[in-house]
């Protein structure tokens, strides 16, 4: 992520200069008021600047373009979810990623608006490259090759952000999103119209298909991809 200064003082409208400095931290915060309040569509530099009080380019001093504004978010968010989570006994492998996985899960659903950028920013930040060290560290804890403990911290990733980027996308993407009994409901609703006769499996698994966006789906399909990326794999039989 492209290192700016942070301290900078910049003069607001109708204030003296020093009174208050902008700070890329100010920013990130106004920025995810308006994904809060708006969702994606409501951010941009000038709803930004405009809520700061300040002119569009001193955005620019800070973050010199929308893909670093974005990095800058994703850091936040992922400091937020506390990537110390990974760290610990080699023992407490597991319970260290679906800690970190379950923050992360419910930092993305305090803040929706934000789930476009994890799929759009480049993750280069040191949070984020933090992130990435902690995944490799317990995957070589659970027994893995460095090469890998690096495939299965990518497929993880994918699966953790693709969980959440299909359960936010049905939504509004403003909190606070609906919890999972009504989320299970509305979906509910929505398909209950399926025709047995036409499609006999998804309509017996309707009540099912509901809750794919809860947390328990959530656990189960985490806990299905460790057991399946740690699992030894057969060696092929030889030759005769």
């Amino acid at each position: 992520m492209t290192e700016v200064p942070k301290t900078q003082a910049v003069r607001r409208r109708g204030r003296p200069a020093g009174e208050r400095l902008l700070t890329v931290e100010g920013i990130v915060d106004a920025a995810l008021g308006l994904l809060d309040a708006h969702g994606p569509t409501g951010l941009s530099m000038r709803n930004i600047a405009g809520t700061l009080g300040v002119h569009n380019n001193a955005i620019y001093t800070y973050l010199p373009d929308r893909a670093a504004l974005e990095s800058a978010i994703v850091e936040r968010l992922l400091a937020h979810a506390d990537p110390e989570l990974l760290a610990g006994p080699p023992r407490r492998w597991r319970t260290r990623i679906t800690d970190f996985a379950s923050s992360v899960r419910a930092v993305l659903r305090r803040h929706p608006g934000a789930m476009t950028m994890f799929m759009t920013a480049p993750m280069n930040g040191p949070v984020a490259l933090s992130v990435g060290e902690g995944l490799l560290g317990c995957f070589i804890d659970a027994g893995l090759r460095p090469q890998r403990a690096s495939q299965a911290s990518y497929v993880t990733i994918v699966y953790v952000l693709g969980f959440l980027a299909l359960d936010i996308a049905e939504t509004d993407a403003q909190p606070p999103l609906p919890n999972d009994d009504d989320r299970t409901r509305l979906r509910q609703a929505r398909i209950d119209h399926i025709d047995p006769d036409r499609y006999p499996l998804t309509a017996d698994t309707a009540t099912t298909m509901a809750a794919w966006v809860t947390n328990s789906v959530f656990d189960w399909g985490l806990h299905a991809l460790l057991d399946g990326i740690t699992r030894p794999r057969p060696r092929p039989a030889s030759r005769p």
